[in-house]
């Protein structure tokens, strides 16, 4: 197994975790609740430590989401899913979409180098190594997802894209996963080239909705067996 985001940025705050539970549970605050988990003392305590001296209210409230995943990753027992090339192809291609969690949170490691795309506006493709998903706040059939680019033996950090879907594309207030069907130019939602002709791997994605619809998808499979 590669090594996961979690072991590469968090391993050293870990010891740092049990604290955070004690005080969710004094709080009564749900853990997927983003907003009652950034104002326990534990975390903003951590927050001081850990955002550059200096930094924005975004350099922040990136900080938030990362350690949000990565805590919620922690206290599920950091279940790690390594998606084979075999259910990634068939991921491509499956119609039906779930956000039916096997954990409340758990990190979907895709085959290495299969699929690219740019974490960023106008940034250049970087692999994708996977996502953490984790039930939304919300509830009604919500996830939320922490995708993870840039991870390769040439690069010690990684890029982070957080983002939040639905599991039913007929919900007109679940837009981004409609749009993933098909890309503006009519090709293929996981073409085997970016945009441009560069060889990208197996497949690439264009847009936040096809990251969405790629998790429900690997979703699917998990839930199926």
């Amino acid at each position: 197994m590669r090594a996961t985001p979690f072991a590469l940025a968090f391993s050293e705050i870990e010891p740092r975790f049990p604290a955070i539970a004690e005080a969710l549970q004094q709080d009564g605050a749900a853990v997927a609740d983003r907003d009652r988990f950034a104002l326990l003392e534990p975390v903003g305590r951590l927050l001081k430590e850990i955002v550059p001296e200096g930094a924005g209210a975004d350099a922040l409230e990136v900080h938030v989401l990362l350690l949000h995943h990565a805590y919620q990753f922690w206290a599920a027992e950091q279940p790690v899913y390594q998606i084979s090339d075999e259910t990634l192809r068939r991921a491509a291609v499956e119609k039906r979409i779930t956000t039916e969690l096997p954990h409340p949170a758990q990190y979907l490691q895709l085959p290495e180098l299969r699929v690219w795309g740019a974490p960023n506006e106008g940034s250049p493709p970087e692999p994708l190594d996977g996502m953490f998903v984790t039930e939304a706040a919300t509830g009604g059939g919500a996830i939320d997802v922490l995708a993870i680019f840039g991870m390769r033996p040439d690069r010690p950090g990684f890029s982070a894209v957080g983002l939040e879907g639905h599991a039913d594309p007929d919900d007109p207030e679940a837009g981004e996963i409609e749009i993933a069907a098909a890309r503006d130019d009519g090709s293929a939602p996981f073409a085997p080239k970016l945009a441009g002709g560069t060889a990208a791997g197996l497949y690439s994605v264009a847009n936040a909705g096809e990251l969405l619809l790629l998790t429900c998808r690997l979703l699917t499979l998990l839930d199926s067996g």
